[in-house]
């Protein structure tokens, strides 16, 4: 079971089992009750569907001082999902809350929702990335954000102490269950109200776009906005059965049917996201991945460059160089924290930052809500498309994707991974630092980890490494990046291979 600040996961009918599920709702849902008395949000009341609110329930959905409290539940498409939604449910009701189901949407959906509404707090029963044998929670805090570092030790503390630290509402104040249908295209409207999409100009374009979903909650909300900015949408794996098509992780590894999609339809772009849809992974016209990383790339460029924004740009340690080069292009800080959704959130509300993200292609738009969102992320691309074409004119219409990316910054970045059983990773982490700590022109970075940055003092040039473990699965990562391929690959793969060694 991994237990982080990314929520719990497991595989099901292993570590992930109903007294699992049970324990950390009821967790969840104790504390949001025992931190309503000390915020003072007041209510909101939802309105008719066809006023097209995104909660589209009569009454009114009480925020933390109202008379109900109001958890907002979601969940991707996995196929162990319907068991693990009653469960939460049930768990929900029985603690007082009032929840709001609004079906298999994004987990970013949720987050929006649940800032929106002013609700209580917010539950998607997803396990992200993993395989389709896994599931899992990730628990959303009354302003959108997954639950801070300080919030999940005091829900994992509440958990292990069990029934006795758990409330529960007696049977006069019991919660109950209504459905939503219409949080999705809500989370589209707030995504295309931002001040950096002309849908006018992106429809202008006609773009064609060719769509993996994995088979996750993704196929009919990207497929929606795809089509509301005028695109012609080839859809793969749209459907959301839960049975992935492949393995769901939208790295270039996994994505080899969608590049040839492209080439075959003659494709502008293609996009592929991940089950829960808060990753976005774009592949050229030519079926060739612009690399995880190019898309916060692009938005920062699109952002600072194109519409002349200034202030704080936030990533992970483990995201490229690009960011900063950009950033630095336009006068801007860019700070990096530590690995997860959460830290970079908490960085970007601590310094008002106008743009983040991580490197896996989560874009973070503080204008939408601060949280990874492949809804922002392909908005943002296809706008940057849409001005670049413009831009050159009558021959604007020649110009792809690929040469938008070749204006950015270009570095090669390498993602390597192991298994973690048996591995003293506290120990590589001492020996690596003790090794290159000295040497001059090395940089350390230990709030995560162990990053190591090396720069030539002849020549500038530079490189660096991210060793540590993930916060999601049982594995070591170690993510490195150079100007040049063959010099990322050479320099993972000798902290891989002295990792796997042992010391």
């Amino acid at each position: 079971l991994m237990v982080s600040i990314s929520g719990v996961r497991g595989i099901v009918g292993e570590s992930l089992t109903p007294n699992v599920i049970l324990k950390y709702v009821s967790a969840f849902a104790t504390l949001q009750l025992h931190s309503r008395t000390t915020t003072s949000t007041p209510s909101t009341t939802t309105t008719t569907p066809s006023q097209s609110s995104g909660v589209s329930v009569s009454g009114s959905v009480s925020g933390s001082g109202g008379e109900l409290p109001v958890l907002i539940l979601g969940r991707d498409s996995r196929v162990s999902g319907p068991w693990l939604l009653r469960l939460v449910v049930g768990a929900c009701m029985a603690a007082g809350y009032r929840v709001v189901d609004v079906g298999i949407v994004p987990t970013p959906t949720v987050q929006y929702i649940v800032e929106q509404r002013k609700a209580d707090g917010g539950i998607i029963i997803t396990s992200s990335h993993n395989p389709i044998q896994w599931n899992g929670l990730k628990f959303v805090d009354r302003d959108g954000c997954f639950l801070a570092p300080d919030r999940c030790a005091e829900m994992f503390a509440l958990a292990d102490k069990g029934d006795a630290a758990f409330s529960f509402a007696p049977y006069t104040a019991m919660g109950s269950i209504e459905e939503c249908a219409t949080a999705g295209q809500e989370h589209i409207d707030g995504t295309l109200k931002t001040p950096y999409i002309d849908a006018k100009l992106i429809r202008k374009h006609k773009f064609k776009v060719c769509l993996d979903s994995v088979n996750g909650a993704g196929g009919p909300i990207m497929t929606a906005l795809l089509e509301q900015l005028g695109c012609e949408v080839v859809g793969m794996n749209i459907e959301p059965t839960g049975v992935f098509a492949h393995t769901p992780e939208p790295v270039p590894a996994n994505l080899g049917d969608l590049c040839k999609a492209v080439v075959e339809h003659k494709a502008d772009l293609g996009i592929a996201v991940d089950p829960d849809v808060d990753r976005c992974v774009l592949i050229d016209e030519q079926g060739r991945p612009l690399g995880e990383e190019y898309t916060l790339g692009l938005a920062v460029q699109l952002v600072l460059g194109e519409f002349g924004k200034r202030g704080v740009v936030c990533k992970n340690l483990s995201s490229s160089r690009v960011v900063d080069d950009i950033a630095a292009k336009y006068g801007c800080t860019v700070y990096a924290t530590p690995v997860g959704e959460i830290h970079v959130a908490k960085k970007m509300l601590e310094v008002g930052a106008v743009i983040g993200g991580e490197g896996n292609g989560g874009v973070m738009l503080p204008d939408v809500h601060v949280g990874r969102d492949a809804l922002v992320a392909a908005s943002l691309t296809l706008q940057h498309f849409a001005i670049f074409r413009d831009r050159i004119g009558e021959s604007g219409s020649n110009k792809q994707i690929s040469d938008l990316k070749a204006t950015l910054p270009q570095y090669q970045i390498v993602k390597l991974s192991c298994p973690v059983v048996g591995i003293d990773m506290d120990a590589m982490f001492v020996y690596f630092k003790n090794q290159y700590g000295s040497q001059p022109g090395v940089t350390l970075n230990e709030s995560d980890g162990l990053r190591i940055d090396i720069k030539d003092p002849q020549t500038g040039a530079g490189k660096w490494v991210h060793l540590r473990k993930s916060n999601t699965e049982p594995i070591v990562r170690v993510i490195g990046e150079a100007v040049n391929a063959d010099v990322a690959t050479e320099f993972c793969h000798l902290f891989m291979d002295q990792i796997k060694k042992g010391l």
